[in-house]
Formats: C-alpha cells, structure tokens, sequence
C-alpha cells in the first residue's frame, strides 16, 4: 500500500474556485496516507497570479526562442510544520489516515485580467502545496482557479450598439485575365456581445465572374496577439464557433438575412492588466470560390465584454442614437460561470518532476448569460448611419 494515497486542494464552499479580486480564497489541503510518515519537515502553500509567453521561431542555427512573463501577486504560507530555512527546523511524523490543513489567501483589490490558456501563453492563478521532506524528493500538488477579472461593461463603450459593417471588392484572376469583381457586404446587428449571446451577421456576395461561390461561411474568429519582453510579437488566430450558409452561380447575387451566432464561453476582448497577450475578436464573412484558394471576405470587428447591454436593438431603424440609456451594473441578469469553449486541459506540473501528486486538469470559466435573442428589423442593405462606415474597436 502507497503511502501517500490523496494529497490536493479542496476549496470552501460549493468548489467552483471562481473569486473576485479582493475576496479571500479558503479551503483545506487534504492528505490520505496509508501509513506513517515520518520524513516530513513541514506543509507549504504557495499562490500566484502570472501570465507567461513563450514561442520560437526559425529552425536549425537561426531558431530563435521569445517568451515573457508578468507575475500579478505571489505569497507563500507554512500551514504545518516549518520551512527549511527555520532554526532548528527537522523531520516530523504524521500519521496514517486522513489529514485536513485549512488555509486562507486574500486576493489583491487590485484590477486583474481573466485567465486564458493556449499554446503559446496563458494566464493562470494557482495554488501550489508541497510536502516538504529533508534531502529527499518533495511531493507537489497544484489547483488552478478563475479570478473574475476587470468587468467589461458594454453600456460605457459607445460603438457597442452600433452595427459593424463593411464591404470589400475582389477581382478573380483566370489565365492571366481579370474577371469580376466580386462584391462582398456584410453586418453585424451591433458592435459588442456577451457569452451566451447571440451574433447576427447578414450579407450578400455578388457574383461577377464565371466562377461559382460554393457556400458562405461565417465565424467570429479570436486573434490573439502574445507579446515577448524584447519587444518581439507572433499572433495566432482560433475560430470560436461557425456556420455556412448557400452560395450562388455565377453572375448570380448569394444573400444571407440575419443568421445567428450563438457566442459559447469565451475569454473577453483585452484583456485589461495584461500587457503581454492581447485577444481581438472579428467575425469573417466569406464566400468560397470554386477552383481557387482565394475567397472572397470581409472582416468585422466586435468587442466581447462581460456586462451585458440593456436595450440592445434599435427601437427605429432609421433612428440615429446620439446618446446611451444610462444603466448599472445591479439591472443586469446575473451571469453564471462556464468552463471556457475548449474544456478542461491538462495542465503541466509547475514543479516538473514525477513526485506531483496526480494530473492537473484545468479550463477558466467565464462569465455567461441566458438572453433572448431576436434578429433585427432593420434592413441591413441600409444599416443605421453610424455603421456606414464601420468602427475601430478600442486598443487595450
């Protein structure tokens, strides 16, 4: 029988480990062994908030390798025993059973960004617990939790009930003579959203060339940029949800009204008190045109915040909104919490050797809402006048 059979953090309450800045993180660690352990010198806890970048470039002699890293708080607590660097510091026993070490951490009251995970960098907050044992190896055990980071409130952003819009003309080459062009339009109802929320894009592709548009797609893209502390960028992009709508003949007209994008849980636009992963979001509008690898696209900037707005929809289509209904934040409806798009992932150990108890299987949550959704009623061949001429959506 193993000695140590259970060692890992368990958190008070319902164990969902989603906190706010300035709230206090309580639980308990947990250790289960099936007999004596008397090479014990103490129980450490360490927590931290930290973002970190890392990618490489080039291959053989010119590979280049470009990473950075932000810590936003970090604290270590002994919760049993002492730590090495104490006087008079030695082994101590526990014994077989079941052993409950309570502790508690309170988060900075300072703005913090929402966690992410990819390949190239992420943003965690962690606990981290070691048995510690005198010339031996230590046994290692992580948590990961969610800090809601800075609220993104769609009520203060003025582009954030304006349409998107924008329109793109594309000439097809064929044996060296031009045809077309292809004319591509499309809009978003308005220019911020929510988890949970429903995107609505329309457009139309018009079809000038003797080639065939074989369907439409539309999909709100993330473009994530990670930053190095040379200054050094890469950028990466991940489709969040799509779908496809029929395309058209040629010299034929392929129009799409209003088709919904149902946003899952997903990371919000910046994000704010990060200065080394900075993430955008686009909805692409394209038609696939037959025997070439062009398409035809638009790109249509959006803002995901994590207040909801009130009022969404214009109440006249041709109205003008010179001003925003003033709101707070307490006539919202209450978000719930749900594990980010992609799922749980595992995790490597922070300590990276085998002596960590278990695999660390993680995915932020973010905050997601139950809303109605309707499409608009105003023609989006005439879009209110604010989206004419499309946006910029604002830099973080």
């Amino acid at each position: 029988m193993a000695k140590l059979q259970m060692f890992d953090v368990v958190f008070d309450g319902d164990n969902t480990a989603v906190y706010r800045s300035g709230e206090v993180v309580r639980g308990f660690v947990r250790i289960v062994l099936g007999e004596v352990k008397n090479d014990v010198r103490g129980i450490q806890i360490k927590f931290k908030g930290e973002s970190h970048t890392r990618w490489s470039e080039g291959d053989g002699k010119n590979n280049r390798c470009y990473s950075a890293r932000e810590v936003y708080f970090k604290e270590k607590i002994i919760c049993w025993g002492k730590s090495k660097n104490d006087p008079g510091a030695s082994k101590l026993t526990l014994e077989s059973g079941e052993h409950r070490f309570p502790f508690s951490f309170q988060i900075p009251n300072v703005p913090l960004p929402f966690p992410f995970e990819s390949c190239v960098g992420w943003i965690r907050y962690r606990i981290m617990c070691k048995i510690d044992r005198p010339w031996k190896f230590n046994h290692n055990t992580e948590r990961l939790f969610t800090v809601v980071g800075t609220p993104i409130d769609l009520n203060t952003m003025p582009h954030a009930r304006i349409p998107s819009h924008q329109e793109a003309t594309k000439t097809v080459c064929c044996l060296c003579c031009a045809q077309g062009p292809i004319i591509v339009k499309a809009s978003t109802d308005k220019g911020a959203y929510v988890s949970g929320e429903s995107i609505f894009v329309s457009g139309t592709i018009e079809n000038n060339t003797s080639r065939e548009i074989i369907d439409i797609t539309y999909k709100l893209v993330q473009f994530v940029t990670y930053f190095s502390s040379g200054g050094h960028k890469t950028r990466r992009t991940f489709t969040m949800v799509k779908d496809k709508a029929p395309g058209c003949k040629s010299g034929e007209v392929a129009r799409m009204d209003w088709k919904p994008l149902i946003l899952p849980s997903i990371p919000p636009s910046g994000p704010q008190g990060c200065n080394i992963i900075k993430i955008e979001y686009f909805v692409e509008f394209e038609g696939d045109v037959s025997s070439t690898p062009l398409d035809a696209e638009v790109k249509l900037p959006v803002t995901i915040g994590t207040v909801p707005l009130y009022q969404s929809q214009y109440p006249d289509p041709s109205a003008v909104v010179s001003e925003q209904p003033s709101a707070s934040a307490a006539t919202a409806p209450p978000p719930s919490y749900q594990v980010a798009v992609e799922g749980l992932q595992e995790i490597p150990s922070k300590s990276g050797h085998d002596y960590t108890f278990g695999k660390l299987m993680y995915a932020p949550q973010y905050p997601t809402y139950n809303l109605p959704a309707s499409a608009p009623t105003w023609d989006p061949a005439h879009p209110p006048q604010q989206a004419q001429s499309g946006y910029y959506p604002p830099k973080y």
